[in-house]
């Protein structure tokens, strides 16, 4: 035998155990409960029980033969008065009726005489209760009216038909007690007729009888109504579905159909008559058995989608509408019809829930098979019960079965679900690690392609030759910017996957929050570009430093920033600082688009975005928000649609005094080998270095891997300081923190490069990372090279002591330059000069003498060791040009003609030899190409914050080939050494060229600018 067939027999033997037992425990509950065998039976009107007593538990059923008088309702006082009912139509009917008689009377009296022990109490209570009569009834006891359900008439104007049971207590000082009861129906074609058992007995007995259906009514309510309830909070507070009511609906209507049925009294409250509460109570019957069998759909999985159901649905909608537009007479008629198709439609369901569960096998459908064979149980008895009138107490253990069912299958469904969601969450924490995983490969492998692509894009940017149009280098110039905004994406995408593996740690030190923001400003430049924005900081000076990680502290201000700028077009972005609670709280407000409630509640789910089409990713404000926990804080955000955002988050402030050496150089064993190498060009020398950093401790750490013996080191801790040292004297390095209060260390920088080139006055810039955004800006504001922080001492040193050396190498280069350019000019104007002192010497002996004196005046200025320096005063190249143009004009005479507009009080410095250098070359190229000669005019002009430097002439002009040539710097043997020189040299120290204006055969002007410092 096959494992299935063998699983299939032992669960069937499973379903006729549990049917069997419930089968046993509804036999013994009739068992307990059903009357005795020796109770009396009523014959011919006698009810005799004078040879026993009355049990204080047990009562009576008043079965058998009952006096009924037809179309007649005897007046009890005339049977007191022993008057003869002779005249009344007389007949007996069996109580509990069987079958209802066929009659035209619509009315009648019922009569029965309890005959008591003679020895019984004369104050003994005793109790009666009379079932529902269709469909009105009145209880006489010893000719006094004591209750009635309805109103009992001889016609239907007068009729008020009701059908509810009642009972009544009462005591009888007679050894016997007349019960007559009228009835009357004008309601439904059925006679007055009594089909359930009259119960008699002591007062104890029917308190004890009426306890025990009490308590299995309330104890089926309590379930019902738990239930319901359960289902309610279900929908309000975990599964807002419709289908969640429905189990509430279907709890409630069971319930109203049991109390109807126990006492239809309960619908008084309504007002309605007869026929509209029967109705009602068949609505309810019929509802209470169509919500069951959709409860059971409901839970059913494999025959859910059963078409049989939709066929049965239809059966009880169409029932449910002609109950409501029916007479009642053809309602009793199609009664039965209702009951078959409850019948049916359980009977269905209880196949299909034990059929599944044969077939699944599983231990969630074991419980619905519980619940279908609790339901079949009270089908097959409710069947029985109508067969055989029993008059038990109500059995509540089948809705404790169905009840049961449904909790064990609610929670074994419950735990599988549970198993089944932690089996899919840990499938989802698995495939979340493997696209964290995938992400972070993923942006790895995009850093080197991005990384090649805006390198290439930036050289091309930066290229002085590019034949670009400005439209086309604009467009470069977005596509670089587009690069660095991925590579803040990708960025966060590691970081992110580093925060969820726990594998982000923190380097806390004092920072200061406002050389940090100021900093974040400047990196930030950048996508401020084509927007009405300004940034602004309130952080006052004496705000304490906060103890973070400066890197992390400057990546939460960038992430916080750069989405304030993103959502914010034109306006303000404003950072303010206070303390409470021992804690820096820093605010970031804008006068952006601002957010609603919704995206508000969004803003910190991984991949969320503010607003749709958005180019982020969705993690900025995540990754700050976890990375301001990390560091002790907290993170909030109040906003305003229309109206702006106020970011503020907490730090923990720095305790006053604290040491944070280890954390801000990294120690190497091994030294700078400087002191050994003697072939350095600058060992001759002490070099000068400017260090810029706002915290002290740092400035004296760095300070201290300098030797003093070699190094001049001075140490600031202030921009603005800084700008004015800076011109005090000559440095040779410049080391500056980027992160400074109020003037950042970019804008120093850019500060710096509008006095000297980058190879006058070599940057170096400390950093706290070395993302791309950060060094790409160092190196666009200006710096030569960059160290990150934790400063390695190794790394600095030698990075500085290069810096150095390239300035000195620069240094000597442009030296060499001079002396060279000197070289090319002095042989043929020495020679010349020579010959013309020799011709002198025979002609006019005074002018010998005084040529010799300026000669010898510009020799000793031509050779003076000061011009091998970068510049010399103007007064000084001056004297120069004038003793080289008295010369030139004692050999040409009336060919050269000399004209002075020099604006008086001008101090500048100026590059050596760079004014003689344009006069010759506009003497030997320009005039004397003239036979007539011509006119140089020096003109030199004092502008606001520059000096203008022009040598006109009226010579014959330069060539357009040759003058593009020279406009282009490009190396050619037509033009002159010395003219090419000079241009080099006015690049390299102030980055910009001679200006040169020219006109065959009218002249040429050769212009340069010296920038005021």
């Amino acid at each position: 035998m096959s494992p299935l067939k063998k699983a299939t027999i032992r669960h069937s033997l499973f379903i006729i155990l549990i049917f069997i037992g419930l089968t046993t425990l509804r036999l013994l509950w009739l068992a307990y409960f059903l009357p005795s065998s020796d109770q009396p039976i009523a014959q011919e009107g006698i009810f005799d029980i004078r040879d026993q007593q009355l049990s204080d538990e047990e009562v009576l059923n008043l079965n058998g033969e009952w006096l009924y008088y037809p179309g007649s309702l005897i007046d009890p006082l005339n049977i007191d008065n022993n008057k003869s009912p002779q005249s009344f139509e007389q007949a007996t009917r069996t109580i509990p009726m069987r079958g209802s008689e066929a009659t035209t009377q619509r009315y009648g009296t019922y009569r029965l005489k309890i005959l008591l022990n003679h020895s019984a109490p004369k104050d003994d209570r005793y109790a009666v209760r009379i079932p529902a009569v269709p469909t009105a009834s009145a209880l006489y006891i010893n000719g006094k009216l004591i209750e009635q359900s309805g109103k009992v008439a001889t016609d239907s104007n007068n009729h008020k038909g009701h059908a509810a049971p009642y009972t009544v207590f009462f005591t009888s000082e007679q050894p016997e007690i007349d019960l007559i009861l009228h009835v009357s129906n004008f309601d439904t074609s059925v006679s007055p007729s009594i089909d359930k058992r009259v119960l008699f007995g002591s007062a104890s007995a029917m308190a004890h009888h009426q306890m025990i259906n009490d308590l299995s009514l309330a104890t089926i309510s309590i379930m019902l109504l738990l239930f319901a309830l359960f289902s309610t909070l279900v929908f309000l507070f975990i599964n807002p579905k419709p289908i969640v009511l429905l189990f509430t609906v279907g709890f409630l209507l069971p319930l109203a159909d049991e109390l109807i049925s126990y006492d239809q009294s309960i619908i008084t409250w309504l007002h309605l008559d007869y026929v509209w509460s029967f109705k009602l109570s068949t609505i309810i019957y019929l509802g209470a058995s169509f919500f069951f069998v959709q409860f059971m759909r409901v839970l059913l999985v494999k025959y859910h989608n059963a078409k049989s159901f939709q066929w049965l649905f239809a059966f009880y909608g169409l029932s449910a509408f002609f109950t409501v537009v029916l007479p009642i007479n053809w309602l009793f008629a199609i009664n039965s019809l209702y009951f078959i198709l409850y019948v049916v439609s359980f009977l269905f369901v209880v196949v299909l829930a034990l059929r599944e569960y044969l077939e699944n096998q599983k231990q969630s459908t074991a419980f619905i098979a519980l619940t279908a064979l609790g339901t079949m149980n009270g089908i097959i008895w409710a069947y029985i019960k109508s067969i055989y009138v029993f008059d038990i107490p109500m059995y509540p253990f089948d809705y404790l079965f169905v009840m049961l069912g449904f909790s064990g299958y609610w929670f074994k469904r419950f735990f599988e679900n549970k198993e089944q969601i932690n089996q899919l969450i840990a499938k989802l924490q698995k495939d979340d690690a493997l696209k964290d995983e995938f992400l972070s490969s993923s942006s790895q492998k995009l850093w080197d392609p991005m990384n090649k692509m805006m390198t290439l894009g930036q050289s091309i940017y930066d290229n002085p030759n590019n034949k670009l149009m400005d439209d086309d280098k604009q467009n470069l110039k977005h596509l670089i910017d587009i690069g660095r905004s991925m590579s803040f994406s990708l960025n966060d995408i590691l970081d992110f996957t580093r925060l969820k593996e726990g594998n982000l740690h923190l380097h806390k030190k004092n920072v200061s929050i406002q050389g940090t923001v100021y900093g974040v400003f400047d990196l930030l430049r950048f996508i401020t570009i084509g927007k009405q924005i300004q940034m602004n900081s309130t952080i006052p000076r004496s705000f304490p430093n906060v103890v973070a990680d400066e890197n992390r502290l400057i990546q939460i201000l960038f992430n916080l920033l750069h989405n304030a700028i993103k959502y914010t077009s034109v306006g303000s972005i404003e950072i303010s600082a206070h303390i409470e609670n021992n804690m820096a709280v820093i605010h970031i407000r804008d006068t952006g688009l601002g957010m609603d409630d919704d995206i508000q509640s969004r803003l910190f789910s991984p991949y969320e975005q503010g607003k749709d089409n958005d180019d982020g990713i969705g993690l900025g404000l995540l990754i700050s928000k976890k990375l301001i926990e990390l560091h002790g804080g907290t993170l909030q955000i109040h906003s305003v649609p229309n109206k702006g955002s106020d970011v503020y988050f907490t730090l923990p402030l720095a305790e006053e005094g604290l040491s944070e050496d280890q954390s801000y150089i990294e120690q190497e064993v091994m030294d700078l080998p400087i002191e050994g190498n003697n072939s350095s060009p600058t060992m001759e020398k002490q070099f000068h270095i400017l260090m810029v950093d706002d915290d002290p401790v740092n400035l004296t750490i760095m300070r201290s891997l300098f030797a003093t013996t070699e190094y001049a080191v001075t140490t600031i801790t202030s921009s603005e300081k800084a700008l004015e040292v800076l011109q005090q004297e000559e440095w040779d390095l410049v080391i500056i923190d980027a992160m400074l209060p109020y003037i950042s260390g970019y804008t120093l920088i850019e500060n710096i490069r509008e006095h000297y080139s980058l190879l006058e006055l070599p940057v170096l810039i400390l950093t706290a990372r070395n993302y791309p955004e950060d060094v790409y800006t160092g190196f666009v504001h200006g710096a030569n090279d960059y160290v990150t922080k934790p400063i390695n001492s190794l790394e600095l040193k030698v990075r500085s002591r290069a810096l150095i050396d390239l300035k000195y190498s620069i240094n000597q280069q442009l030296h060499f330059e001079t002396a060279w350019l000197q070289a090319q000019i002095q042989p043929h104007f020495l020679f010349n000069t020579l010959n013309t002192i020799a011709s002198l010497s025979t002609i006019d002996t005074d002018r010998m003498i005084d040529l010799m004196h300026h000669f010898g005046e510009y020799l000793h200025a031509s050779f003076d060791v000061r011009n091998l320096q970068r510049v010399v005063p103007l007064q000084e190249e001056l004297e120069l040009v004038r003793s080289y143009l008295y010369i030139k004009e004692q050999r040409f005479g009336e060919l050269l003609n000399i004209e002075w507009d020099v604006d008086e009080n001008i101090n500048i410095e100026i590059p050596p030899i760079s004014l003689q250098t344009l006069i010759e070359n506009a003497i030997r190229h320009g005039v004397l190409k003239q036979e007539e000669g011509g006119t140089i005019c020096i003109r030199i002009k004092d502008f606001p914050d520059h000096v203008a430097v022009s040598v006109i002439d009226d010579g014959v002009g330069i060539d357009p080939s040759i003058l593009d040539e020279l406009q282009s710097g490009g190396h050619s043997p037509n033009t002159g050494v010395g003219l090419r020189n000079t241009d080099l040299r006015l690049k390299r120290i102030y980055g910009q060229r001679l200006q040169i204006t020219s006109t065959l055969n009218e002249g040429t002007t050769v212009t340069f600018h010296i920038p005021k410092k």
